[in-house]
């Protein structure tokens, strides 16, 4: 039968949930894509979310549950009973068991962990020492593994017995006694080699790997670097630990650059959706860099007072104030959003802050070049004097050449000191450049109407 959007599923189950039509309910999911009930799960509330996978049984449940997002998972645990938790747990796989674990309060994990079969219990305890944010915490152990010196005919009949238990085989990794590991080969290389070949004599021994304790999203993007389906983690013996997949290496890109777009924007980031983060929580997270920002640009005031004198002398200075700290806070959030994914994607490193400052210079020289000449028109088009007009025109050249300077050398010294570049928000920015235009503008204005 022809499965259903996800869009119609769920209009559908929003109906079903408010008529309480639990037959209707179960035959819309059996009907279903497992990511498509999981995302009707993440929209449900908590109780409707349980009412959900309620309707489902057997492999199917775990399998929905699998692609339910982290936040949702952890609160259907809190309205699950102790045997479907527990069931659920050993049902995920290794690396999604750390991950829901990392999110429940430490009590709840000391309760659950004795009550999982041993083996899973030992896994994930392994699992669970490994730093956050490294290669460990993301890793699965459940990946398939051959013996150096077996022929191709008697590996493809030992992955036959093994391919069950191995979250995937498009990659089998071959290992020694020691479980150090010698070589890679592919699912396609195995399958046409000839039966009587060697496996040391097929594989491939020029193989990328990482580290367990390497930073994750480095993990992430050298998987996307080189184009892989997975990638082996070792430890610092060479011995293999575990494999981070493909999927795995996605929800950590697409994690960091959420976190990347929040700072950009002045905000701490959240970890939970928006329509479910509490509202006081995110009000405490916008007003802490909204009383930054307001500090700020209250220097901005600040400035404008100590050039009283100037203004007075020619009040049609102040018309073009905000056109000269908004053209400069432009051209500085330009800049430091360019270089933030610049550094995020590894087009540029920290060692290249002179190439950058070289170009965001002669970039801002161009721009304001442009700018101050339009500004001048437009000033003397109203009808100003020709000093407060040339006023305009220089003010604008210098404080888009100094917004694209600060906005393309800033996030480079923060990466230089281990910090995280998307901490220079645009807004930030725009505010530094702000008190900096005002600044450069009075002065300029001074000297010319002297």
């Amino acid at each position: 039968m022809k499965q259903q959007t996800s869009e119609k599923l769920l209009i559908e189950i929003e109906k079903a949930l408010a008529e309480k039509n639990l037959d209707f309910l179960k035959n819309a999911l059996a009907q279903a894509h497992p990511q498509d009930i999981a995302e009707c799960i993440n929209h449900a509330s908590a109780e409707d979310a349980v009412i959900l996978l309620n309707q489902l049984s057997g492999p199917r449940y775990f399998e929905v549950f699998e692609y339910i997002n982290l936040e949702t998972q952890v609160q259907l645990i809190g309205q699950l009973n102790r045997k479907q938790t527990i069931k659920i747990l050993e049902e995920l796989s290794s690396d999604d068991r750390v991950d829901l674990l990392d999110r429940l309060p430490p009590k709840t994990v000391e309760t659950l962990l004795p009550l999982m079969a041993q083996a899973e219990r030992e896994e994930t305890k392994k699992l669970l020492q490994y730093g956050e944010d490294t290669a460990g915490s993301i890793m699965t152990t459940e990946y398939a593994t051959l013996p150096i010196h077996d022929t191709a005919s008697e590996a493809l009949q030992h992955l036959q017995k093994i391919a069950p238990q191995s979250e995937t085989i498009y990659y089998i990794y071959i290992v020694d006694q020691s479980r150090v590991l010698k070589g890679i080969i592919s699912l396609k290389d195995l399958v046409l080699a000839y039966p009587y070949q060697r496996i040391e004599d097929i594989m491939n021994r020029d193989f990328i790997s990482a580290f367990v304790d390497e930073d994750q999203e480095v993990v992430a993007r050298r998987l996307a670097k080189y184009d892989l389906m997975a990638i082996p983690v070792i430890d610092h013996d060479h011995k293999l630990v575990g494999i981070v997949t493909v999927d795995d290496a996605m929800d950590v890109i697409k994690e960091e650059q959420t976190e990347d777009v929040h700072r950009l924007g002045a905000l701490e980031p959240i970890e939970t959706p928006y329509l479910k983060t509490k509202f006081w929580d995110l009000a405490k997270n916008r007003i802490l860099w909204l009383l930054i920002l307001f500090f700020g640009v209250s220097f901005t005031g600040t400035a404008l007072k100590h050039f009283s004198q100037t203004i007075q002398s020619a009040v049609a200075l102040v018309f073009f104030v905000p056109m000269i700290v908004s053209s400069g806070g432009n051209s500085g959030s330009q800049s430091v959003t360019l270089i933030t994914r610049a550094l995020a994607v590894g087009d540029v490193k920290a060692k290249d802050l002179f190439p950058v400052v070289l170009r965001e210079i002669s970039m801002g020289a161009v721009l304001g070049l442009c700018l101050g000449v339009m500004g001048f028109l437009y000033a003397f088009v109203l009808g100003t004097n020709f000093s407060v007009s040339l006023a305009v025109g220089l003010a604008l050249f210098g404080v888009v050449l100094c917004g694209s300077s600060i906005g393309g050398i800033l996030p480079i010294i923060l990466k230089k000191l281990n910090l995280d570049p998307a901490i220079m928000s645009s807004p930030l920015v725009a505010s530094i450049v702000d008190v900096i235009g005002v600044l450069i503008y009075f002065n300029v204005a001074r000297v010319l109407l002297s």
